[in-house]
């Protein structure tokens, strides 16, 4: 169903023109969308806030140039007509040709998994400094003789800028505050535990008794993993891998219920990159000599090793995605080459996904994230990926932690 059409039917045609009429000084697509202001770019062109005139609703607007070698947004188009109605998948309101430019409309979203995850850290940070500050103001107190207490003032937090490590990696930016948390709290424990350990019982029960030092936004992670699972489960069932996961990729939109309570829902988006795997009814044949696609933080080895994109290759970044946000970085994260050695990169990034074990990966993790990276990595090329299964660990981690 046509969402702009239904609304356009119950406005009466003479508004309409005098809405249009309105806007006349400025550039409206497909006569009821205009743009407001620029809100990305990337190798398709520009990407725009702007908004449907008539219903006022806020849309997201793409466009590149109609005679580009490559027109990505054409691509789009189809890609996303052909998983119309799927849950979680961004809808298409609009594409066509006009001028000299392709455009493409679609919902607008509130914002990304990688700044909603971002703003727990942050949130999570501006909590342990106050917790800090209280504890050394009942130090000062109980060391200080009671004619002194006026004299006490409570310590203030730092500037959060302080608290940011910029990625030297251009492909995105994470910061990375976590980091030394999580080496200082886990180093310890997670080196007599994990070294030479092959007892999954063991890890487990290891798990226990140290899921308090988890990040806390550890469990918020795992709960995203289960809702992109289930979307990119979908996306699969129509025969499409989407080729370029990353945090920046899926997004949320809010919803307020009638209750007044709000809704979150998570989203994938850009699908520029995107290919069918199926060729009628049987699997793409896997040809070894593929150029990499996609971003090369994320992608798996198979890809690195040019072997066709396939649906192993979306769960192993999901999973990424995933062990990046919890940690703030992977192995390979922040190598600084320079933009002439690409090809350089690739291969350094490459040589250290290879080089890291599971185990190093997954260090200072609940043991479902070691379980599903090796899961995936084990899958066929042409194998289906057993989602129920992965979202069943998932639940299953959720229960047991704090």
């Amino acid at each position: 169903m046509n969402i702009d059409k239904v609304l356009t039917d119950t406005i009466d045609i003479k508004n309409i023109n005098d809405i249009i009429e309105k806007y006349k000084h400025r550039t409206i697509i497909n006569s009821k969308y205009v743009f407001e202001k620029k809100i990305g770019s990337g190798s398709f062109g520009s990407v725009f806030m702007g908004k449907n005139i008539i219903s006022e609703d806020k849309v997201a607007i793409k466009f590149e140039g109609s005679t580009v070698e490559y027109p990505t947004l054409l691509w789009e188009s189809k890609i996303l007509n052909h998983l119309a109605g799927i849950p979680g998948v961004v809808k298409l309101r609009y594409f066509g040709t006009e001028g000299n430019k392709n455009i493409i409309v679609m919902d607008l979203y509130s914002h990304t998994l990688y700044e909603e995850i971002n703003r727990l850290k942050q949130s999570n940070i501006l909590i342990n400094d106050k917790d800090k500050d209280k504890d050394k103001d009942k130090e000062s107190i109980s060391e200080s003789p009671k004619n002194d207490l006026l004299q006490i003032k409570t310590n203030t937090s730092s500037d959060k800028e302080n608290n940011i490590i910029k990625d030297n990696n251009d492909y995105n930016v994470m910061d990375n505050v976590m980091d030394n948390v999580m080496d200082n709290v886990m180093d310890n424990v997670m080196d007599n535990v994990m070294d030479n350990i092959n007892n999954e019982d063991i890890i487990k029960e290891h798990d226990e008794l140290c899921n308090e030092s988890y990040p806390k936004y550890t469990k918020d992670v795992t709960e995203h993993l289960i809702s992109i699972l289930q979307i990119i489960s979908k996306v699969h069932d129509a025969g499409v891998v989407h080729r370029d996961i990353k945090p920046e990729n899926f997004m949320f939109n809010i919803e307020i219920k009638k209750d007044g309570c709000i809704e979150k829902k998570i989203n994938i988006i850009d699908f520029g990159l995107s290919r069918f795997y199926m060729k009628g009814d049987k699997h793409v044949t896997n040809t070894y000599n593929k150029s990499i696609v996609g971003t090369l933080r994320y992608i798996s080895r198979y890809v690195h090793e040019g072997n066709v994109y396939s649906r192993r290759d979306d769960i192993i970044s999901i999973i990424y995605v995933a062990i990046y946000l919890i940690k703030g970085k992977l192995p390979w994260s922040g190598l600084i080459i320079s933009k002439e050695e690409k090809r350089k990169k690739e291969e350094l990034i490459y040589d250290k996904k290879i080089k890291t074990t599971s185990d190093v990966l997954c260090k200072g993790l609940p043991y479902l994230y070691k379980k599903l990276i090796d899961y995936a990595y084990k899958l066929d090329y042409d194998e289906k990926p057993d989602y129920l299964y992965m979202i069943r660990q998932c639940k299953n981690m959720l229960k047991e932690i704090k």
